[in-house]
């Protein structure tokens, strides 16, 4: 055991740690505690600590599990190891599966008391409902396989339905802009909007011409961009962290880094953003709001303003600006290994399955070159 007194933000506090007993595993139990005013007040809250955990009701002592866990403590315990390897913004998106579409019907549920049944009914209207559904199927069959390993299911019930089929999403298309559209929009960008709002047009105009993910955008600092050789280093990206916050975090994959060469327009435009900004030291956002990152949403109403102003770029997302860019430099002749590099997607197989229907037009088109060398 110790007692101290040491050294905060608030002023000195005394610190003490000590045995408490053992756990039903045989393991010794500790308390530690600091914030006491006195070594007096310190020692009495050990002691009290002492007969709470001989009682059996201390926080300190180990609480021994059921035989059989219900889903959500099984959630929970999965959850313990899961939050360490996967990034702040994978996590949300992963608690909100839980949150919506798996804890609400099964929380409270025995794992041995999911049966075949029921959850091939759960099934069946979680794909009426959503899409991409095998996602919180997946996660619920994770929770189900720590089951079987606990010795609480002899076999995970999912082995016994049938996983239907995927709805199609074929009215969800990757929409983009042909090349009339895109020089219309970009006309409207450089002789209206950059009059009503030069930080928006700025950002829009920089999303249309390199297909930069909106995160990447966001997370842009003055210091990534070089003004004399026309390059932008993407370095960082802004991620949606726990409750509804944001974070500075690594590019989505190791590719996502990467230098874009810029025509010398854009950097002019850039210049310009820059001179006018109050923030414009190396480390400042190229984009902000008072001089803070912007909220993840904002480019995109950006661009739904310019749609209504203008019916430019109708029913286009940021997203799909970058489906834009992918799409029109392959109809110029860009080949899949250029913009595979250019968009950061770390392998090129990402580019042929996202752009597969201009990249289907490219060999259709291509299916006659050499029959003319016969004619």
């Amino acid at each position: 055991m110790y007692v101290r007194e040491i050294e905060t933000k608030k002023g000195k506090v005394w610190e003490i740690q000590g045995y408490l007993g053992r756990q039903p595993d045989n393991t010794p139990a500790k308390a530690k505690k600091r914030g006491f005013s006195s070594k007096r007040s310190a020692l009495t809250w050990l002691n009290n600590e002492k007969v709470l955990f001989e009682a059996g009701q201390s926080k300190y002592n180990k609480k021994e599990l059921p035989d059989v866990l219900t889903i959500r403590q099984l959630y929970e315990m999965w959850l313990d190891t899961y939050q360490y390897t996967v990034e702040e913004s994978t996590l949300n998106k992963t608690l909100r599966i839980f949150r919506l579409y798996i804890l609400p019907f099964w929380g409270n549920t025995l794992a041995n008391d999911v049966k075949p049944l029921a959850l091939q009914q759960y099934v069946n209207t979680l794909q009426s409902k959503i899409i991409y559904y095998r996602k919180a199927v997946g996660y619920f069959r994770k929770l189900l396989d720590m089951a079987v390993r606990f010795g609480m299911l002899a076999s995970n019930p999912f082995d016994q339905i049938d996983l239907p089929k995927q709805r199609k999403v074929s009215d969800l298309k990757p929409k983009f802009m042909d090349v009339d559209e895109f020089k219309a929009f970009i006309e409207v960008l450089d002789s209206q909007y950059s009059k009503i709002n030069q930080q928006a047009y700025t950002l829009l105009r920089l999303a249309a011409f390199t297909g930069m993910r909106t995160e990447e955008l966001l997370a842009l600092q003055w210091q990534h961009i070089d003004f004399e050789h026309n390059y932008i280093h993407i370095e960082q990206a802004l991620g949606r962290g726990l409750n509804g916050g944001t974070y500075i975090k690594a590019p989505k994959s190791r590719t996502s880094q990467r230098t874009l060469k810029i025509d010398s327009e854009m950097m002019r435009i850039l210049a310009r953003w820059f001179e006018s900004s109050i923030y414009n030291s190396p480390t400042d956002y190229v984009f902000n709001h008072d001089g803070k990152t912007l909220q993840v949403l904002r480019p995109n109403k950006w661009l739904h303003d310019v749609s209504a102003r203008y019916s430019v770029a109708s029913g286009l997302s940021m997203h799909k600006l970058r489906h834009t860019w992918a799409t029109l430099a392959l109809d110029r002749g860009a080949t899949i290994k250029q913009v595979q590099t250019y968009l950061g997607h770390a392998d090129a197989s990402i580019t042929l399955n996202v752009y597969s229907e201009i990249t289907r037009q490219a060999s259709d088109n291509t299916a006659e070159l050499l029959s003319g060398l016969i004619d």
